[in-house]
């Protein structure tokens, strides 16, 4: 979904059209253009036109995105690498260790989910085109009455979707990773950068799709109207909606498929990143070990 959101604010670079007929200044001879890119204000719709401007669109909202991802992780893997301890010494688990990193999950993505829900509001807004500012949305998610109460309508629905999530994702990480070393006919070596990056990577394309639903609605809560101006018009003001609510607007508009909006572009973002994530967390954590800089 945040690929969903961040394709909303796509096009902001293109040129305008010129009003009246007026005749579009031609590019110089000597310009160099390559394939893809967006086109410069002015200038001719030619499809291989590179524009510095269209590339800086791509990262709208990069300040809200460090905001949403850095200091939520840290938690989430904190809490997580606890809980797994925790609960692989416990007899009743112990036999089960899948079980124990789907616990160990959803607990830190539930702990770090307080954090993240208000960073993705605010991130959200910037990418969608609602404020234009890191401080316009930061004042209309945590400034006003009814923006608080949408990020907590927002986290509510988001732990539908954020702790399943969490929780699949380092499952299928840790639980490919046992399963290779405990098979004696495959020999990989499971602590490598590129393994982990594909375990990852494996791991997090099946959370992401498994949990587009929640995130359509989830998506939907964080980017409705907060305040008298976006939520009313002359006519008739529409209330902010929460989970349920929410769904059933999905569903009304759209049908069975509605909740899968966005399912190859959520899958397709979240496989590398979340295969970057781990492989990067496990050679940090190993070269930390190796350091003895934890005692």
């Amino acid at each position: 979904a945040d690929a969903a959101v961040a394709a909303a604010s796509r096009g902001s670079g293109s040129g305008e059209e010129p009003a009246g007929g007026e005749e579009r200044p031609s590019r110089s001879a000597g310009a160099k253009s390559l394939p893809g890119a967006t086109l410069t204000s002015g200038a001719p719709p030619d499809a291989g036109a590179w524009s510095l401007e269209g590339l800086a669109d791509l990262y709208t909202g990069l300040s809200g995105a460090l905001l949403k991802e850095g200091p939520p992780s840290s938690v989430y893997l904190g809490v997580y690498e606890a809980a797994k301890a925790a609960l692989l010494a416990t007899p009743a688990i112990s036999p089960y260790p899948l079980v124990a990193y789907l616990l160990a999950g959803a607990a830190g993505e539930t702990v770090g989910s307080v954090i993240r829900a208000p960073a993705e509001a605010i991130k959200s807004r910037l990418q969608s085109g609602a404020d234009s500012t890191t401080a316009d949305s930061v004042r209309s998610v945590l400034g006003t009455a009814a923006g608080r109460e949408n990020v907590m309508r927002a986290w509510s629905s988001s732990l539908w979707r954020d702790v399943p999530f969490g929780a699949i994702q380092l499952a299928i990480f840790e639980g490919l990773k046992t399963y290779i070393i405990n098979s004696p006919d495959i020999v990989v070596d499971v602590d490598t950068l590129l393994a982990e990056a594909l375990f990852g990577a494996t791991g997090g394309a099946i959370g992401a799709f498994l949990t587009t639903p929640t995130d359509v609605v989830t998506i939907r809560i964080l980017t409705q109207g907060t305040g008298v101006d976006e939520a009313c018009d002359e006519q008739a003001c529409t209330l902010p909606v929460g989970f349920v609510g929410m769904a059933k607007e999905v569903y009304a508009q759209s049908g069975a498929m509605g909740f899968l909006q966005g399912a190859r572009a959520r899958t397709l973002y979240w496989a590398p990143a979340i295969g970057i994530f781990l492989s990067c967390y496990c050679s940090i954590r190993q070269a930390a070990v190796t350091s003895s800089l934890f005692g």
